[in-house]
This record gives structure tokens, C-alpha cells and sequence, in this order.
């Protein structure tokens, strides 16, 4: 992980797009974009994050979803943390949201969250997984 961390931002909503980067950019993270999960899964192979923050809805209603389990298939970009933004969960299609399956998501954050609640879980998801390589790699 770099001195500051590259955090990539997948959402379709501009206006959250932009407050966070301008959260996250003042607290000294280096933020990329995405509007989809293409788009997401494009930039995460050119330029490896350090966290992704990931919404569920956006060009159809489990698409967060389904970047967050190609993520865990690929081996370059399953071990890189997730936190999902949402709104689902107060949403009329938090019915069709897998309650049952692994995801492979490390936190979540319900939309609207503030400056300090996404500041305080992205330290908090890095810092988990620091730890959590530092000992994987003390193991090899």
C-alpha cells in the first residue's frame, strides 16, 4: 500500500461521486472514479487500488454485486477490500439482495452517510486489512 492510499470510487450518482472524492482527497487518499462496473473493473486492472467503495444499484439493481464477485475471481483483485455504499437496504429492491450467499464485501455504509462515518470506515476497513496481509504474508 502506497503512502496514500488509492481508493476507487464506483458509483453512478455524480453528486455522491464528487463529495467523496473531495472527502477523501482533503484527508490525503488518492480517489479514482467509475460510473459502472465495467467501467470500475477497467481501472482497477490498469491502476490496483488500495479500497474500493462500491454501490449495489446502479445501471441495473445487483450490479455492485456482481463487480464485487468478479472481483473474488480474479486473482489480482480479490484481495483488495470493499466497502458497499448503498441504499438498497431502505430501497423498494432490498428484497432481491442475496441474504444468503458469501459476498465478498469487508463493510457497509447506508446512503446518506457523513464525512466522518466514510472517513472513520475507511480507516477502519485499511487498517483490518493491513493487518490481515501483514500476518498472510508472515505465513508464506
Amino acid at each position: 500500500m502506497s503512502a496514500n492510499p488509492r481508493i476507487l470510487v464506483i458509483d453512478d450518482d455524480p453528486a455522491f461521486v464528487n463529495a467523496t472524492k473531495a472527502v477523501l482527497e482533503a484527508h490525503h487518499y488518492e480517489v479514482d472514479t467509475a460510473q459502472n462496473g465495467e467501467e470500475g473493473l477497467t481501472k482497477m486492472k490498469q491502476h490496483r487500488p488500495d479500497l474500493v467503495l462500491l454501490d449495489v444499484m446502479m445501471s441495473w439493481v445487483l450490479e455492485g454485486v456482481s463487480v464485487s464477485r468478479e472481483m473474488m475471481a480474479q486473482e489480482g483483485l480479490r484481495r483488495i477490500p470493499i466497502i458497499m455504499v448503498t441504499s438498497i437496504r431502505s430501497s423498494e429492491h432490498q428484497g432481491v439482495f442475496p441474504q444468503d450467499e458469501y459476498l465478498h464485501i469487508d463493510s457497509w455504509l447506508d446512503k446518506p452517510c457523513s464525512p466522518s462515518q466514510l472517513l472513520a470506515e475507511v480507516e477502519r476497513t485499511l487498517a483490518r486489512h493491513r493487518e490481515f496481509e501483514k500476518r498472510r504474508l508472515a505465513q508464506q
